[in-house]
């Protein structure tokens, strides 16, 4: 006998797919009633249609192009430039864009920590000069 559901075949006698869970109404059903509920078979997710790694449409950076990233942001005032152009431009793909935003939120934070550490020793050179006595 075939599930009327899901068409796999199953046992002559069985009131209910093995498969699925469908209940079949048709065939020599058993005499006594099904007390439990057979438990629905867990839904397996399909395999992934790409290989990891491999994006469709994105460009990846190669090490070769990372090196010259880094060599170009190593430039002081053209490698700040090229930051802003590759993490605010329209043509950039989303790898390289996704570095330049990190490279220059990292920059902020240490010129951020920079200017707090200057203070906090200004403070302190300050507070030592003005504690002292000349002759």
């Amino acid at each position: 006998m075939f599930c009327e559901n899901c068409g796999k075949q199953i046992p002559d006698d069985a009131a209910f797919c093995t498969h699925c869970g469908a209940k079949q109404s048709g065939g020599s059903a058993p005499s006594q009633t099904v007390s439990t509920i057979p438990k629905p078979q867990p839904v397996r997710a399909s395999p992934p249609t790409q290989p990891v790694g491999a994006t469709a449409g994105v460009d990846l950076i190669t090490m070769g192009q990372y090196l010259i990233m880094f060599l170009i942001t190593a430039i002081p005032i053209a490698g700040i430039v090229m930051l802003f152009i590759w993490g605010f431009g329209s043509e950039t793909g989303p790898n390289k864009k996704n570095f330049a935003r990190a490279y220059l939120i990292m920059m902020a934070i240490a010129i951020a920590l920079g200017i707090l550490i200057s203070i906090v020793m200004g403070a302190i050179m300050a507070s030592i000069m003005g504690s002292m006595y000349y002759y």
